[in-house]
């Protein structure tokens, strides 16, 4: 057996896992992901019972592919990608050439974690600023066309095939893959149209059982109208809430606007949320002072390119 095959290999694996690695602890910033890629990588150094024979047949300049230019990746996708295929094919070409079953299983370990890990890397993000809700298909388009950060299906009176259907032409018309488009209540909507998450209300099943389904590549958000529903909504896995109604509002009939006690406490929950309820032009100073990183529109429409352009002061100085 050749040790430069073995040697080449076992480097390969190494080097894939630590870029890997990498991303999970710095940028999804994951413990439980992190901790499982520096196991994996530790059950491969242990492998490594012959080091000093290994690099007795190292010899780089014999090697045709040795100081080939590095691949510019376009996107953290592609490196991803390509990182993972490096890994589990140079653990695939150590397990032919050793028999090592350690090999096989690191390789299907591998496999898991890659479907887990990229799937969460192509998770839409939730940037600051306007959520525009409708049951409209063209007022929701509109809204992503005037710079919204969100958009939302929600439509409390039609019937589910309705909805399905206005889901569908939605998502047949959208083509601005970097504004998460959610669906509100329906699940199997969430899941037949291939949106970008779901939005529920207090009443609704866990959310645990939504990440089971849903997976963690689509976004879960979670109606909230106190501290102890948020910290919950946390608990539980949101990947953000809603903070309201700050006042009373046709779309939440018969509940009382909640005021800005939340407002004021809401930030220290360490996630997305989004204040709502009746808010326009006309109050949005009342709740500048909190500065939400979200302000829901579900009437004000045509006040999204104003309310937008409001919110880029406390915006721009929340990233400084």
């Amino acid at each position: 057996m050749d040790a430069r095959i073995i040697d080449a290999n076992l480097n390969r694996v190494a080097e894939g896992l630590r870029v890997i690695e990498e991303y999970v602890r710095f940028v999804l910033s994951d413990e439980e992901l992190s901790h499982k890629m520096a196991t994996l990588r530790h059950v491969l150094n242990a492998t490594e019972t012959a080091h000093e024979e290994h690099l007795m047949g190292r010899n780089v300049d014999e090697d045709a592919r040795a100081y080939a230019p590095p691949t510019k990746r376009p996107d953290i996708l592609s490196l991803l990608r390509a990182n993972f295929k490096r890994a589990t094919e140079g653990l695939r070409v150590l397990e032919e050439y050793t028999g090592n079953a350690t090999y096989n299983k690191l390789r299907y370990d591998l496999y898991m974690l890659e479907k887990e890990i990229v799937l969460l890397a192509s998770k839409p993000t939730i940037a600051p600023g306007v959520y525009v809700i409708s049951d409209d298909v063209a007022t929701l388009l509109a809204g992503a066309e005037a710079g919204a950060s969100v958009i939302q299906l929600r439509d409390k009176h039609a019937t589910k095939a309705q909805i399905y259907d206005k889901a569908v032409a939605l998502k047949a018309q959208y083509q601005n893959s970097r504004i998460p488009f959610i669906i509100n209540d329906h699940i199997d909507i969430v899941i037949a149209i291939n949106a970008d998450g779901l939005h529920t209300g207090q009443d609704d099943v866990p959310i645990s059982v939504q990440r089971n389904i849903l997976g963690h590549q689509r976004i879960i958000g979670r109606t909230t109208h106190d501290f102890a529903q948020g910290q919950k909504a946390v608990t539980d896995g949101a990947d953000y809430i809603s903070v309201g109604p700050i006042w009373e509002t046709p779309s939440k009939p018969g509940r009382a606007g909640i005021g800005y006690d939340y407002l004021r406490e809401v930030a220290t929950l360490g996630i997305p949320y989004v204040a709502i309820g009746g808010v326009s032009m006309a109050n949005i100073a009342n709740i500048a002072t909190y500065a939400p990183p979200m302000i829901g529109i579900i009437r004000a429409h045509d006040q999204i390119a104003e309310i937008r352009e409001y919110m880029q002061g406390w915006i721009n100085k929340e990233k400084k």
